[in-house]
């Protein structure tokens, strides 16, 4: 199966990785895309598959394909693509700092990658033991790194601001370094993968309700 990956604005796209699964479950993956847009993969004949782009964030099925039986089949295809971002996010307006003496101006820190949250990340109460409920979610992590061999990403944690501000750091980081941790014991190359923990200090909602503090307790990926 020859497929070619193309956004609709800006013509062919690179290091895209799709994915088919077959009526058996069973996953067949194409490499990278090239500069081109071409990827290629071969598929057992006389079967539908699902076809599905590798993402850290939203997960659907794209297209389905039917591979008619018999030998020598050469199928081309035409994807259509747009990279996935995370939405913007609102923005928490902190209290305002005292004044402190001037200083020479430093230059601007370089710009953050963009996060998204990993919905489905649940730990202990309290700890950075990792609830066994979110396998799947990091099992696909896992999957996308795996494939995506060119991808290096930041883990981070988060907490609301309930508790010790220090300590609330160190648990953050703690629980980014258990799901680096995962990722590594399922194969994946820890030089590929950073964690840090900001603890409270990047809200994402306000801390004065239960949903929102619920909110502020987060892993994230970003793409570096």
């Amino acid at each position: 199966m020859r497929l070619f990956v193309v956004d609709p604005d800006s013509g062919p796209t690179t290091g895209v990785v799709i994915k088919l699964t077959g009526p058996d479950g069973h996953a067949y993956y194409t490499h990278e895309t090239d500069s081109q847009g071409y990827a290629e993969v071969l598929v057992p004949a006389g079967a539908r598959y699902d076809l599905e782009y590798l993402s850290l964030g939203r997960r659907s099925t794209t297209a389905h394909v039917d591979v008619p039986a018999g030998p020598r089949q050469d199928i081309r295809l035409t994807l259509r693509y747009r990279r996935w971002h995370p939405p913007p996010r609102p923005v928490i307006v902190p209290r305002e700092p005292e004044p402190t003496p001037a200083t020479p101006e430093a230059p601007p820190p370089a710009p953050e990658p963009e996060g998204l949250v990993l919905e489905g990340i649940l730990f202990q109460s309290g700890s950075a033991t990792i609830d066994p409920e979110s396998n799947p979610r990091l099992d696909r992590v896992v999957e996308y790194m795996t494939h995506m061999t060119s991808v290096r990403i930041r883990i981070s944690g988060h907490t609301d601001n309930v508790g010790n501000p220090q300590r609330n750091r160190t648990l953050s980081q703690e629980r980014a370094d258990a799901v680096r941790a995962y990722l590594v014991a399922h194969g994946v190359d820890g030089a590929r993968v950073e964690a840090i923990g900001y603890g409270d200090t990047r809200p994402v909602a306000p801390n004065d309700t239960e949903e929102g503090r619920q909110q502020n307790r987060r892993i994230e990926a970003a793409e570096l």
